[in-house]
């Protein structure tokens, strides 16, 4: 009675097939035969495979169980321990259903072509996913991937097709992966939302969290507008968009938005950035000054702020901005700064360099002592967080910062000061001199009457005689 029910179970299974149905046949069956596949069905179009631990056992099934017969449509395969699932074979272009399910399956690699129209490898333990794999299916409408290890989804030509995709319980899917589905929702629908989740890792310099998403948030996240906050003018136009959730201990979470302004041909930074900016790429422009950094506060939020190959000559408006604190990453390279005073940096990135970084390649400064003695320190200590510091130069010879002489710097041209001690050493030796001459004249007349050369010569006086004795 068990035995009749057994293929009862599996005649119904395998006639719904083709709708990607998950059935579980009990496989006792086929323990004890050496063909691990067998044909089932009123039709005999469906092969099932059960307890495949070999590639060659697989191999020798679907040559025994008649795989390679053009009147199969639909394959079954549970209970497999393969390393792999190999999706290029030929065997599988002419299916309409191809069913892996309850295996220890890690990878599909390859990439499946031909008629298929329903592909289930749900609770197969798949955690890589060649990104093709499903490129050449014109005819796929029904994709589940469900109760699987998966990080990264593969890619799907969804427009047009009207593709069915179940990818709920994979607990370890990163969330940009599924929010570049999300957009195709008039071609994608997805079944068993209510435990569909991805997980999103953001680190902060104080706090780490990771959190599952829900699909309905990834499509909340999705669809936010921006354009009437985005920055705009009369002749340039900023990308926004999301960037990620904000997940922040004790307060609300919160969508930051990542603002585009590169190759806009700014003179100025934007006066004024959409609300939870954190993102803000202005590189590529003819920005000249920082400056509506210090009071703006729609600037306040950004951590990450890349300024690259603009004309800024200072940094000095950073020192006075409220975005400093929060910075990540600081990016301008490649513009016209002359000098780098270290103080403004040093006073927030110093603290607390942990995930932090400062690119400043590229700019020709004035290299002076100062810079010999404390930028090239500063740069070789931190350069683990200056990925670029061996390309910040000299404007001068482009030479090196972190390759200055000091003792070669730090020369000064010369000028009348410069002999001054000799001046005063002179000096001094003349008025030892004369003190010298004056004390043995005084002695040379106290022990023998002889005045000294000059005042013997000298003529009389009329009133010398005052002095005479």
């Amino acid at each position: 009675m068990k035995g009749l029910l057994h293929i009862f179970v599996l005649i119904v299974a395998t006639e719904f097939c083709w709708t990607c149905y998950h059935f579980d046949p009990t496989s006792s069956s086929f323990e004890e035969k050496k063909c691990r596949c067998e044909r089932q069905g009123q039709s005999n179009e469906t092969l099932i495979c059960c307890n495949i631990t070999s590639p060659y056992l697989f191999k020798e099934g679907r040559t025994c169980g008649g795989l390679l017969s053009t009147y199969t449509k639909h394959v079954y395969i549970c209970n497999s321990s393969l390393e792999y699932f190999e999706a290029g074979l030929s065997e599988w272009n002419h299916l309409e259903t191809l069913t892996l399910v309850n295996s220890s399956v890690k990878k599909v690699i390859g990439q499946f072509e031909g008629t298929l129209r329903c592909i289930n490898l749900s609770a197969s333990s798949l955690k890589y996913i060649e990104p093709k794999a499903f490129q050449n299916l014109p005819n796929l409408k029904q994709l589940d991937l469900s109760k699987n290890n998966i990080t990264k989804l593969p890619e799907l030509l969804v427009e047009g097709l009207n593709i069915t995709l179940d990818i709920s319980g994979n607990l370890q899917l990163e969330c940009h992966s599924l929010s570049s589905l999300v957009g195709f929702r008039n071609y994608l629908s997805f079944i068993h939302r209510n435990t569909t989740f991805c997980r999103t890792s953001q680190s902060f310099h104080w706090f780490n969290s990771t959190s599952l998403v829900s699909l309905e948030q990834v499509e909340l996240l999705q669809g936010v507008q921006f354009e009437e906050d985005c920055p705009k003018g009369k002749h340039y136009q900023c990308n926004c968009r999301t960037n990620r959730f904000e997940l922040v201990k004790g307060k609300p979470t919160t969508v930051s938005i990542r603002v585009d302004c590169s190759g806009q041909n700014l003179t100025e930074l934007p006066p004024k950035l959409p609300p939870n900016t954190s993102h803000l790429d202005v590189s590529n422009n003819n920005i000249t000054s920082l400056d509506p950094l210090i009071s703006e506060p729609s600037y306040s939020d950004i951590t990450v702020f890349l300024a690259d190959n603009n004309k800024i000559n200072s940094i000095t408006s950073l020192e006075r901005s409220q975005f400093i604190d929060k910075l990540i990453t600081l990016s301008i390279r490649r513009n016209n700064l002359k000098s780098i005073p270290i103080y403004i940096l040093s006073n927030t990135f110093d603290r607390n360099w942990e995930g932090r970084f400062i690119k400043l390649g590229g700019n020709k400064l004035n290299c002076d002592c100062n810079t010999a003695q404390v930028l090239k320190l500063w740069l070789l200590t931190n350069k683990a967080h200056i990925p670029d510091y061996k390309e910040v130069l000299c404007e001068k010879d482009l030479e090196k910062v972190i390759d200055l002489d000091q003792s070669k710097v730090c020369v000064y041209p010369k000028d009348w000061t410069d002999y001054i001690y000799y001046i005063i050493a002179a000096e001094v030796f003349l008025l030892l001199l004369l003190i010298s001459k004056v004390s043995y004249d005084y002695w040379v007349f106290k022990t023998s009457g002889y005045l000294p050369w000059p005042a013997s010569k000298m003529p009389k006086l009329p009133c010398d005689w005052v002095f005479e004795t």
